[in-house]
């Protein structure tokens, strides 16, 4: 047995126990106390550890891991849409029409409705919602619905009038307002930056009680899976201040580490603060920025074009310029520079971005990220690894969006989500989903870079598959190293934090294509249970 105490508070006991721990990979229990665990052992040396107000977990068995960690999601933000907008997650576009209508129905007579989780490919008709879609809904209300990848947009004819949207509109940079390719009218797609004069302006803000309402959502949703740590890649400061609120009454369950949308910058620098400030249940992490599309919208900005096509490469949302001037000042400020890239001339610049700061401010243990860092090669590799360059690839997308792979094609699908590429040239690389754009839960993520395989058994890229053992690292362990918290998270280890999720079944002894369906059974953050199925 390692590590004792003279009282402690729980003891769970007849459990499989990986530890995620290299020097004691596997136990048969575990005694937690005050929030942290005590001892790791064998259930009769645990055993001994009893007292009359100890809390015994006999699980038969069952499996004991670290709490997974997400390490890029979008947490409160998709609570709050969860609380008052339609989810359009559905495989019609008549259903979506109809959930819009109900949503409307409910929303006072002019005011903003909205939708979210719209995913073109996995509809029956498998096109864009059109303005004509939308105004079928409702005419007087405007209307505003997010495809699942969050970069695309759908308005109705109300809310463009609204927006200012019209056939003499020039598309702004880094963004790009649909047409009809015979009329040159403007089709109600609104494509990245191009919607943030409607979401900055438009939209009306969020009460503090709907924030409170989806932090109570979100939170259930994510421990009923496993998670017990999370970083939100994009908060503001209402969100922040929900967050606060949230852990002070108790209600947030999760652990926070908070990218900070890169417009509060300023203000965070201007007050002398900087990635780390916090506690182990809400921390500031580092500044979020956007420099492509995405994936799941087939907007990533790279070398090659789309399949299919001779022109598409993908739109490019911040220039080089501004991507360099914005990290040498974030960098200075000592902070952790988090920017989404996917596509490799995106990384590729942004990669050029780190490195000049670096030259120029040298600083040690960095760990600037690259959310997502979709499609690499080599050279990219090597400078990630040089640069300690963490990287945040999708985890459940080969798996749920398979159907869209296709844009992208069999020689392209060997170098994306390239976890194997990524552990092989030693970059850390994190277990992450971006949801809403890829389904949340942890084992689905896990069982997707294990097999490479998609819901309808396509197998994509299968040199970049990795080992169950390797993708349980990179959900725990990995994620306590991108917010530098591998102190005191991410290994069943005395000292750290008691979390953990209990499994019925061992994720390393059953048939990876059934990983996704075994059952959670419960959740504890700080040794206490949050979740119980």
């Amino acid at each position: 047995m390692a590590g004792r105490e003279n009282q402690v508070d729980t003891l769970i006991i007849n459990a499989n126990v990986i530890t995620i721990d290299p020097a004691n990979p596997r136990a048969q229990a575990l005694a937690m106390s005050d929030g942290k665990f005590v001892a790791v052992g064998s259930t009769e040396d645990i055993s001994l550890l009893s007292s009359p107000n100890t809390k015994i977990l006999d699980l038969s068995g069952k499996t004991v891991l670290p709490g997974f960690i997400d390490a890029h999601i979008h947490v409160l933000n998709s609570g709050i849409r969860h609380v008052m907008a339609a989810d359009c997650d559905l495989r019609s576009i008549g259903a979506i029409q109809q959930a819009l209508r109900e949503q409307a129905a409910k929303t006072p007579a002019g005011e903003w409705v909205q939708g979210f989780k719209f995913d073109d490919t996995k509809t029956t008709e498998r096109r864009f919602l059109s303005k004509e879609d939308l105004d079928a809904v409702s005419t007087t209300h405007p209307i505003l619905v997010a495809h699942r990848a969050g970069h695309i947009f759908y308005m109705n004819s109300r809310g463009m009038e609204l927006a200012g949207f019209n056939r003499e509109t020039v598309d702004p940079p880094g963004g790009r307002l649909g047409r009809d390719p015979s009329s040159g009218d403007l089709n109600g797609v609104v494509y990245e930056r191009a919607i943030e004069p409607v979401r900055y302006d438009l939209i009306p803000k969020d009460t503090p009680a709907v924030r409170r309402q989806g932090l109570n959502r979100i939170c259930e949703m994510l421990t009923r899976v496993g998670l017990t740590s999370v970083h939100d890649a994009r908060v503001i400061g209402d969100e922040l201040d929900t967050y606060q609120e949230g852990r002070d009454s108790g209600e947030l369950t999760l652990r926070v580490y908070a990218l900070m949308h890169y417009l509060h910058f300023p203000a965070l620098k201007e007050a002398g603060v900087r990635t780390g400030l916090g506690d182990n249940r809400l921390r500031l992490g580092g500044i979020k920025m956007v420099a492509d599309g995405a994936i799941a919208a087939r907007t990533a900005y790279m070398s090659q074009p789309y399949e299919g096509s001779t022109s598409d490469y993908g739109i490019l949302t911040m220039t080089a310029e501004e991507t360099e001037s914005q990290v040498m000042d974030m960098h200075r400020a000592a902070f952790q520079v988090c920017i989404h890239a996917n596509g490799d001339l995106t990384i590729d610049m942004v990669l050029t971005a780190y490195e000049k700061a670096q030259a120029a401010f040298p600083r040690s243990n960095t760990r600037h990220r690259i959310e997502h860092c979709t499609l690499v090669n080599p050279d990219l590799l090597r400078r990630m690894k040089a640069l300690g360059v963490v990287a945040t690839p999708f985890c459940t997308y080969v798996y749920h969006h398979g159907e869209k792979m296709s844009f992208y094609g069999e020689e392209r699908l060997q170098w994306m989500f390239a976890q194997r590429s990524f552990l092989d040239s030693g970059v850390v690389s994190t277990g992450s989903t971006d949801y809403p754009p890829g389904p949340f839960e942890p084992l689905l993520g896990i069982q997707s870079c294990v097999t490479r395989t998609d819901s309808n058994g396509k197998l994509w890229g299968p040199n970049q598959k990795i080992t169950v053992e390797e993708a349980l690292k990179i959900y725990t362990a990995n994620g306590a190293y991108a917010s530098f918290e591998e102190d005191t998270k991410g290994t069943i280890e005395i000292g750290k934090l008691a979390d953990l999720v209990v499994l019925s079944t061992d994720p390393t002894a059953v048939d990876p294509m059934g990983i996704k369906d075994i059952p959670v059974e419960r959740t504890i953050v700080g040794g206490k249970t949050v979740y119980e199925g």
